[in-house]
């Protein structure tokens, strides 16, 4: 590594340290002045307290990396166009790209790292925050609120999906229960409400098919009890993820069981897309970074803070957009997913064509 490409890469770790520690103090500082209420009310103890935080730094950490990212370069390649050191080197053969090189496949390196992280850290710590804010700050039963979207397999191979889950009644709500034979479906049961009565399972207002031969058996009943479902309520809530704290594997897996069932899986096919289009932020702001940077108008800090809050507003914003259009279904879950790095990513190629390089 050259001497150019040193310097470059020691002066963005320094500023992406000083990024992120800032951007964590900020977030939260923030968070903790909104909810300071909720503290006092509930007399939430220090090391609670403490704990919460420790546990939702994995969300912050992963909301304000591309911030930082960006933040790093704006102040690296800005502090070198302002003393003249990138004119110097475009002077002696060097390009923007040759000069920058470290820092794009750092972002590259980072963007898989953020990738992992979200697949592998970021669930559990969702869900520990969660388990601290509702159970040990707000003093409520464990998984007392209904649980949405349930969905399991049992040790006989049934697959099992409920729109809703009350742990405290034990009812289920929207219950579909799938028994397969071979990859082929040969049992279905739809009820409205399953009940628990501590022994068995309840259904109600629902019907059930079989399928054998080619031929479909459908039987209609208003209370069943089925004395042959294994699971039990504690099956439900012991293995609950939120669908928003799901990593990709599992959402792939709740996307098989709702395809399955005959249910419309489009919210979980655009978060896949989305927790993989992601990661992809950190690259693109890096690029963005080093064009702007670079211009005839010298960076400083009070512009690199307003660079930083304009692009990464603006980005948060067209990102969640098109997160939300796919949800309801306007937008095809790719192009959701990823509408904002494919806008992102033509402004940056327009600003490159026209940057000095």
């Amino acid at each position: 590594m050259s001497i150019v490409h040193r310097h470059v890469l020691a002066s963005f770790l320094r500023n992406l340290g000083h990024a992120m520690a800032g951007a964590l103090v900020l977030f939260t500082l923030l968070d903790l002045l909104d909810h300071i209420g909720s503290f006092v009310d509930n007399e939430a103890g220090a090391w609670t307290i403490a704990s919460y935080y420790f546990y939702k730094m994995g969300w912050i950490v992963d909301t304000v990396l591309p911030i930082a990212m960006l933040m790093a370069t704006l102040f690296t390649i800005g502090t070198m166009a302002r003393y003249l050191e990138l004119t110097a080197l475009f002077s002696s053969g060097w390009s923007l790209m040759s000069v920058s090189r470290p820092l794009l496949v750092l972002s590259v390196l980072m963007a898989f790292a953020s990738l992992a992280w979200r697949e592998y850290v970021l669930p559990e710590a969702n869900a520990r925050a969660h388990h601290v804010w509702e159970v040990e700050i707000h003093k409520q039963p464990d998984r007392i609120n209904p649980t949405q979207r349930v969905t399991l397999t049992d040790d006989q191979g049934r697959m099992y999906y409920a729109r809703e889950f009350d742990p405290n009644s034990g009812v289920l709500t929207g219950l579909k229960i799938i028994t397969a034979v071979d990859a082929r479906v040969v049992e279905r049961i739809d009820a409205q409400r399953a009940e628990w009565d501590g022994q068995s399972w309840t259904l109600i207002d629902g019907n059930r098919r079989t399928f054998e031969d080619g031929h479909e058996v459908i039987t209609s009943f208003e209370r069943l009890t089925a004395r042959d479902l294994t699971v039990d309520p504690k099956s439900f809530y012991q293995d609950r993820i939120r669908p928003e704290d799901m990593n990709i594997g599992q959402l792939k897996q709740h996307i098989d069981l709702i395809r399955t069932s005959g249910g419309d899986p489009t919210t979980s096919l655009v978060d896949i897309q989305f927790n993989l289009a992601f990661p992809m932020v950190n690259v693109i702001v890096v690029f963005m970074g080093l064009i702007l940077a670079s211009g005839p108008r010298k960076t400083t800090i009070a512009s690199g803070f307003g660079l930083t809050l304009l692009v990464s507003f603006g980005y948060f914003l067209f990102m969640n957009l098109g997160r939300s259009l796919g949800h309801n279904g306007t937008l095809h879950p790719i192009i959701a997913g990823w509408s904002g790095n494919l806008l992102y990513a033509a402004i940056c190629l327009i600003l490159y064509l026209r940057a000095r390089r």
